[in-house]
């Protein structure tokens, strides 16, 4: 793990010590679609930096990309609507996806936007037409969730290999 912050350290000149470039850095990579947070927690631990601190600029990373995601894509699905006069048949993914979205609503999707992704998880809750507030609500909800269990988890291993 030493060479691994090594490494880490000699890519920007300046890094080591300048922890405000340091966070910069996983905030850009929670950023990243399907990256996000889960990818980018687990770095900033193992490469060294504050725990607490990078749980939570991932988390905010991650938040602000969803958020201009579910912006981009409710204003999209508007636009679709309106233009939209005649109905056509769903295909069987269409409606097995509806199926699942009336079992477990925008909460048991937001909460399952870990094993794929955060944006899939918003994207398909507003396909499916629930209302941008309440998917907003369940997506924030469920990036601080994970953001803290995925935290705590590392910080409970890195403690446990000490």
């Amino acid at each position: 793990m030493q060479e691994l912050q090594e490494v880490y350290f000699n890519l920007i000149p300046g890094l080591e010590g300048n922890l405000f470039l340091q966070l910069l850095i996983f905030f850009a990579l929670s950023v990243i679609p399907f990256f996000e947070m889960h990818g980018a927690i687990p770095i900033g631990v193992i490469l060294g930096a504050p725990t607490i601190p990078v749980i939570i600029v991932t988390a905010v990373g991650n938040w602000v990309s969803v958020m201009a995601f579910i912006w981009v894509i409710s204003m999209l699905r508007s636009k679709i609507v309106k233009k939209k006069k005649k109905k056509k048949e769903p295909s069987k993914r269409a409606i097995k996806a509806r199926r699942y979205f009336e079992k477990y609503g925008v909460p048991g999707v937001s909460l399952a936007g870990i094993l794929l992704s955060f944006h899939v998880a918003s994207g398909a809750s507003l396909a499916a037409g629930a209302n941008k507030k309440y998917v907003s609500l369940w997506i924030t909800v469920s990036i601080a969730l994970w953001s803290i269990v995925i935290g705590g988890l590392l910080m409970f291993g890195i403690n446990l290999f000490n």
